[in-house]
């Protein structure tokens, strides 16, 4: 199985609920790993928000960031198995990762970012036993999903895209485009789920029976 999953799709694809809807599936498998690291996307690109609202944000800081991050998980497989045991590692001594947003994220997101600047880390997750995790969803939903939330400042974050819901949701489906583009180009394994009619839930149910299915 995998040993991390990235979950990556734009905002009111489902990403934090489905996050959360696959940990609490985690908790009654035997065979998961008793070390896991879980990062939301407040660690792995909201972390950049201050810089980019001040208009300072550079290629550099996400790559930076995403390069700690990396690093990170390749230091963890490396002592592990540099540990010297003597027969195989011990499934005691494995870890999972769970990752919310990454470097696609901070490719499709931003348009000064190319995915030739993550291509590396992409190779680096690859050989780290990566899966992407890509949630698409229907206009008609994303627009039901995203203006349901009614806190002044997400409206004033939605009206940087338009001046109405179809410019908005338009501009948002343009980014879900370049994701689903991104993804295809990865050498990660990609599980695709349109959110647009599952619960979390049935996502993470879904998100598990392929993982279980390529064992």
């Amino acid at each position: 199985m995998a040993r991390g999953l990235i979950i990556e799709g734009i905002s009111g694809s489902g990403k934090t609920a489905v996050l959360n809807a696959l940990l609490h599936l985690q908790q009654g498998q035997e065979d998961r790993p008793p070390s896991q690291l879980v990062l939301t996307e407040y660690h792995t690109q909201r972390v950049l928000e201050r810089k980019e609202q001040e208009g300072t944000l550079k290629p550099g800081d996400h790559l930076a960031l995403l390069e700690e991050l990396v690093a990170f998980l390749e230091g963890l497989e490396l002592r592990r198995r540099e540990r010297g045991w003597p027969r195989e590692i011990p499934a005691e001594a494995d870890f999972s990762f769970l990752l919310e947003r990454f470097h696609l994220t901070h490719v499709f997101r931003f348009p000064y970012m190319t995915w030739e600047m993550v291509r590396p880390l992409d190779r680096r997750l690859k050989k780290l036993n990566a899966t992407l995790v890509l949630l698409t969803v229907q206009a008609e939903v994303l627009e039901k999903r995203l203006f349901s939330r009614r806190h002044p400042c997400w409206l004033k974050y939605l009206h940087r895209y338009g001046s109405t819901p179809a410019a908005i949701v338009g501009a948002f489906l343009e980014r879900q485009k370049l994701a689903v583009e991104l993804a295809a180009r990865s050498l990660l394994p990609v599980i695709a789920v349109d959110t647009s009619d599952k619960t979390p839930a049935e996502t993470a149910g879904i998100i598990q029976a392929r993982l279980l299915s390529t064992q």
